[in-house]
């Protein structure tokens, strides 16, 4: 049994019978005509039995006839595959992992519209606590505040989250007559995922440590009890829009801003296309 030639020549062949014109050919394979010509010498050469008539350069023999016509069949078969194979690929679901508080506030409300633009596949969202162990979490797409990348996975920077006092509205307004100096006969809820933040919006503030911060074990928990008057927090506004455009959270200083965390996507390049998650990230973050 002879070695089966190259699908390129195969295609080339079925091309030129189909179409009887080797410029159409050669246009609708993204070729030259010579090239053409000569995948089927070499084809014809292989076979070693005339493809076309003697004299009758594109009039095909009935053998080159039916061969065409099996290659036809066979190259449909393997397009049928093909799309199936890629139309599954694009139903896979990705998962995008980030700490609760960027999941519900942020990225959640803007999913849709981000599967939308980037044009690709759906996205499930994993809400995580910082204190999770992210490196035994599954997920192809992670947000990251912190410096752990994983191994051989590629990574996009989105950005630093600028930090301000937030309190809910009668609170912050009662702040704004007071001043940053005020802060000192307030609660002040300090998350201990969020170490430091404190520390850095005061110095920016230029005033003492409050008498009174208390600690949470989450973020979310600290955000929770600044909204029902409680206390305040030190966050970054951007993450938390939506309670702030709903009237649960209003910044008394928006002036006095501290630099906190860097966030970094990370990516495994096995499971996702650099393309689709650049587009994805652009579309969660353009306002960031």
């Amino acid at each position: 049994m002879s070695q089966l030639p190259s699908l390129r020549a195969l295609s080339t062949l079925e091309a030129v019978v189909r179409t009887g014109n080797i410029v159409a050919a050669a246009d609708e394979l993204c070729v030259t005509p010579g090239a053409i010509s000569k995948q089927l010498g070499q084809l014809q050469e292989a076979i070693d039995e005339p493809l076309f008539e003697k004299g009758h350069r594109l009039r095909p023999t009935a053998l080159a006839t039916e061969l065409a016509r099996a290659i036809g069949a066979g190259l449909q078969q393997i397009r049928g595959g093909w799309d199936a194979a890629s139309e599954k690929g694009q139903r896979r679901v990705l998962t995008l992992a980030a700490n609760a508080t960027l999941s519900v506030h942020w990225i959640m409300p803007r999913l849709v519209d981000a599967e939308v633009a980037a044009g690709g596949h759906p996205i499930r969202v994993s809400a995580l606590h910082t204190t999770d162990d992210w490196q035994q979490a599954p997920f192809d797409i992670a947000i990251l505040r912190n410096a752990w990348r994983p191994e051989g996975w590629q990574q996009r920077e989105i950005g630093v989250e600028r930090l301000t006092l937030l309190a809910r509205p009668d609170c912050a307004e009662a702040l704004r007559q007071t001043g940053p100096a005020g802060l000192q006969a307030q609660t002040v809820f300090a998350a201990d995922t969020r170490s430091g933040e404190i520390e850095s919006w005061i110095k920016a503030a230029g005033i003492q440590r409050p008498a009174d911060v208390r600690s949470t074990l989450h973020f979310y928990i600290a955000a929770q009890a600044a909204m029902a008057g409680q206390g305040c927090i030190v966050a970054p506004p951007r993450v938390l829009a939506d309670l702030i455009e709903q009237g649960r959270l209003a910044a008394p200083f928006p002036a006095i801003v501290a630099q906190g965390a860097t966030l970094t996507a990370v990516f495994d390049p096995d499971r996702c296309k650099a393309a689709f998650v650049e587009r994805l990230l652009k579309a969660l973050f353009r306002d960031f």
